[in-house]
Parts: structure tokens; sequence; C-alpha cells
């Protein structure tokens, strides 16, 4: 009984002592369309906070297109880049963080896909999952 409570205190604090960090699941939803991205909270507190109504967002809608482009070139696999949506979402439990749901059309090989990404605040840009349909 003891060795087993020992093993199970490993496997929890092993998690800080061997360094991990594990992310931060965002669910969001844009366009009716389940969306979810994995933060690392250390990109989460390196990023500028924001309040709303006090001043502008530290990152503009035109630099969140920017990084999002950006990113998206520096994929060899990805062409034709089309905005199909954006909104500014606040980080679930994160005061004063908030980040951009970028929803673009890409054109991969002769298919066009729905792709997601997620920008914080300080331009760093997460792919962000569609989130498949449930099985019934």
């Amino acid at each position: 009984m003891q060795k087993n409570l020992m093993v199970l205190l490993l496997v929890l604090f092993s998690g800080k002592a061997l360094g991990y960090e594990f992310p931060i699941e965002v669910t969001e939803y844009i366009d009716d369309v389940k969306v979810v991205a994995y933060i690392n909270k250390s990109d989460i507190s390196h990023e500028a906070k924001w309040i709303p109504f006090e001043h502008s967002p530290p990152l503009s809608i035109g630099d969140a297109l920017q990084a999002v482009e950006k990113y998206v070139n520096s994929r060899n696999d990805f062409s034709a880049l089309e905005l199909t949506g954006i909104e500014l979402k606040k980080i679930p439990h994160y005061e004063a963080h908030w980040h951009y749901l970028v929803k673009t059309n890409v054109k991969v090989g002769d298919k066009v896909q729905a792709y997601f990404f997620v920008v914080l605040m300080n331009s760093k840009v997460i792919s962000a999952l569609k989130e498949p349909d449930s099985i019934k």
C-alpha cells in the first residue's frame, strides 16, 4: 500500500522534476466549428496583457494576419491562403490574456482545406485543430 502511494506521488511530481510543461487546452468556436489549440503556459506568460476599453490591443488584426501569412509561407506544402474569418477571444482562466482565432482556406495540392490558427498577442502563431464530428 505504501509502495503504491510512493509510486503515485512520484508520477504526480515527475512532471515538475523533469521540467515538462503540459500545454493548456483551449477550445473555441468559429463559424459553428469547434476548434482546439494547445498553448504552452510559458507562451501565455510571455505575451502582452490587454485590458479592453483601456487601450488598443498590443497586436492589431493586420499584424495577426501577417503572422499567419508568414507561418503559412514557411510551410512548403501550403499555397493560396484565403482568410474566411477572424475573432478576438479571451484565453479562458487567464486574466487580461487574449488571442485571435483565425480561420483560413488553404490550397493543398488540388484541394482546398480549412485551417485554423491561434495568434497570441506577442504574434506567436499556433496551429489549431478542428474537432472531428462525433460518431453517433
